[in-house]
């Protein structure tokens, strides 16, 4: 997000007075083009699936606006003011950020969940230093996805955009005076920076997505896109005005485009970023040539985006870019809702962000702006309300965790049960405990046996009767690491040795719906070097297990036959030798059943889902087809995790889930037993 609008020179000029720009009301357009883009994406996705372009429209109307001032202090003063440049971005950036933040951090008390509380507030103290995209980057956050996104996920942009100017002008200065103070030097380096940031981002997005959309080092191209519009302003000033009413109706048009045809299954930013970007430059560059609505073009889009309700919009964009992101995520939140937001719901809260954003627009973000206080006065009052607002933070996160997470009662600890009755409480002997349930993992994970989402090694550790001669291999996604310590059991029951082959995000099968997209590119190579590893040294027995959760809306007939040719296909390419043994995979939840608990704590059933929405059926009959084919076994332990019409989150005293799809490791367990009574007659049997 943008975080600039008519920014001062930042130098002074004890000789010449600083050049100021004329108003461009394009720009002002052009920016309520971006936000109402971010807007009615997160409000109503289908309407504009790829509306997150938004953000890169503004990044590059940033590196615009600013860009061109630094140079042209430059260029009249030989200096760069830094304290002043810096007040100017104190004045203009944190006033709005720091009362959303503050805001957003006392709603969420009262609105969400207790366990998400302190991850929240963790979120506010990052977006008020300015780095949550570096968090959300270690997280490895799909910012597209996600069943619970932070309210404070949209400062990720202005985090790249703070982080980019620490440097920004620092990198100026350094070309001009290296460059004998010359503004080519400059343009030089800018041209370099671009060029090798978009090399970065196109590497990188395919590698690791989530470092590739929230680092400033792959994004930094998209401002340097604007500085180089910037750079190219004398140019820009004489082009003819049909030329520029073309240019700026096929710069929007790539904008739309963009909008209207990106998903969030588009590998980005990578390639898929120059459309906007490019677009948003052609513009930009269309309207250099004017002032104002003086001398535009008839029939422009610099006429269009300079009409009174563009420049309204465009004027609080700051503000509703700000508000609008933590008002519908906090409402989803409170009302529980396994899906999101009825679309009429999401477009009144979106529209009540408009007057929130101009009451923040006026009150707070203008005010404070067009202050007259010095800049070294502007920078220390900036950080100390900065460290107090995070002191603050930091208290509210240390007293969240003392939130109540359990009821009042105890219940007694059971044994796995078919057709279980669930518990219908969160009692206090909960294990795991809630707070602990996203840790309740198991030694596959915790022993560094498990290969990440990118890498493509395999890494295999041994389990079980290590030093037996009958091996049993466990090779699937992350489901198949939750059902580890259950066969870790059974293995040491039977006397075999269970070696582990396990990746996470990536499944054994090859079929049309498995996960071979780029979010997870390293899957095929490493699917394909376990195979060879078990080809080389065949276990006795393989054991498949995998992340095969509820499709909504496919064609069940379509999907089953998909799916018998990809277990088909893959039962061809094991050893012969080996039994395989697939176990049917675990139900799974729309949402998190922990976030859910957290917030019904004398009520668990409401966190429970119902058994047909829970399921596969499709697969699962691929899965019995395929194993009667070729000579296999399937394992259906489905009846110890749901009864006839509901699969519960709490069964006596055990936490089933840790999250919408993984067991665990706890329960896993628990069904040790279950599974060493099944596994032994199929061994038996060999």
């Amino acid at each position: 997000m943008t975080s600039v609008r008519e920014l001062p020179s930042g130098t002074t000029a004890p000789a010449r007075a600083p050049e100021r720009r004329p108003f461009r009301g394009d720009i002002q357009g052009l920016r309520a083009v971006a936000v109402m883009l971010v807007v009615v994406n997160h409000a109503v996705t289908t309407l504009v699936p790829g509306g997150f372009v938004g953000v890169d429209v503004f990044f590059v109307i940033s590196g615009f606006l600013i860009s061109g001032h630094l140079v042209g202090s430059l260029r009249r003063t030989g200096r760069i003011d830094f304290m002043r440049f810096y007040a100017a971005r104190a004045r203009r950036i944190l006033p709005a950020s720091l009362v959303t933040i503050a805001a957003t951090a006392v709603a969420a008390f009262i609105v969400v969940s207790p366990l998400r509380i302190v991850e929240i507030l963790q979120d506010a103290v990052a977006s008020a230093l300015y780095v949550p995209n570096i968090v959300f980057a270690i997280r490895q956050t799909d910012y597209l996805a996600g069943t619970a996104p932070s309210p404070f996920q949209h400062f990720w942009s202005l985090g790249v955009e703070e982080q980019f100017y620490l440097v920004w002008p620092v990198l100026l200065l350094a070309a001009f005076l290296v460059g004998r103070r010359s503004v080519r030097s400059i343009l030089l380096v800018i041209g370099l920076v671009t060029v090798a940031s978009f090399v970065a981002s196109v590497a990188l997005t395919p590698e690791a997505p989530s470092l590739a959309f929230f680092s400033p080092m792959t994004r930094a191209w998209e401002f340097g896109v604007g500085a180089l519009v910037a750079g190219a302003a004398p140019l820009l000033a004489g082009l003819p005005g049909r030329v520029a009413v073309v240019l700026g109706w096929v710069g929007l048009g790539m904008v739309l485009t963009a909008a209207a045809t990106y998903t969030a299954a588009v590998d980005y930013p990578g390639v898929a970023a120059l459309l906007p970007v490019a677009g948003t430059a052609l513009v930009i560059a269309a309207g250099s040539g004017t002032t104002g609505s003086e001398g535009v073009p008839r029939g422009s889009v610099t006429g269009l985006l300079s009409l009174r309700p563009f420049l309204f919009v465009g004027a609080i964009s700051y503000s509703l870019y700000l508000v609008h992101w933590p008002i519908l995520v906090l409402a989803h939140e409170h009302l529980g809702l396994d899906e999101p937001l009825p679309a009429v719901v999401s477009v009144v809260l979106a529209a009540a962000s408009v007057p929130i954003a101009w009451l923040l627009f006026r009150l707070v973000e203008t005010p404070l702006r067009s202050g007259r206080s010095t800049g070294r006065r502007v920078v220390v009052v900036s950080s100390a309300v900065t460290l107090a607002l995070v002191a603050g933070l930091l208290g509210g996160s240390a007293a969240a965790t003392h939130l109540p997470l359990t009821s009042a009662r105890e219940v007694p600890p059971t044994a796995a049960a078919e057709l279980p009755v669930g518990t219908d409480v969160v009692p206090t002997n909960i294990a795991p405990a809630l707070r602990s349930a996203t840790a309740d993992t198991g030694a596959v994970y915790t022993d560094g046996c498990q290969q990440n989402l990118s890498g493509t090694e395999v890494v295999s550790c041994s389990f079980g009767s290590v030093e037996s001669p009958r091996t049993i291999a466990l090779f699937g996604d992350s489901h198949a690491g939750r059902w580890f310590p259950a066969l870790e059991q059974a293995a040491t029951a039977l006397d075999y040795r269970l070696d582990t082959y396990t990746k996470s995000g990536c499944r054994t099968e090859e079929t049309a719906e498995a996960w071979a997209s780029s979010k997870n590119a390293s899957c095929a190579e490493w699917r394909e070097a376990a195979v060879q590893e078990l080809l080389a040294d065949p276990p006795d027995v393989i054991v498949l297990a995998n992340h095969l959760g509820p499709t909504p809306g496919r064609d069940p007939a379509i999907q089953r036959d998909d799916w018998v040719d990809g277990l088909s296909a893959l039962y061809d390419r094991l050893p012969e030798s080996s039994l395989v043994v697939t176990i049917a995979d675990s139900p799974e939840f729309e949402t998190s059943p922990v976030l859910c608990l957290s917030s019904n704590l004398d009520d668990a059933d409401r966190c429970s889902v119902p058994r047909e929405d829970a399921l596969n059926p499709a697969i699962r009959d691929a899965q019995r087809l395929v194993a009667a084919e070729h000579g296999g076994a399937v394992i259906d332990l489905t009846d110890f995790f749901c009864n006839v019409t509901t699969c519960p989150a709490v069964i006596g005293a055990t936490l089933v889930y840790s999250d919408e799809h993984h067991v665990t490791a706890t329960y896993s367990r628990s069904l040790a037993d279950v599974l060493t009574a099944r596994l032994e007659p199929i061994l038996a049997a060999r």
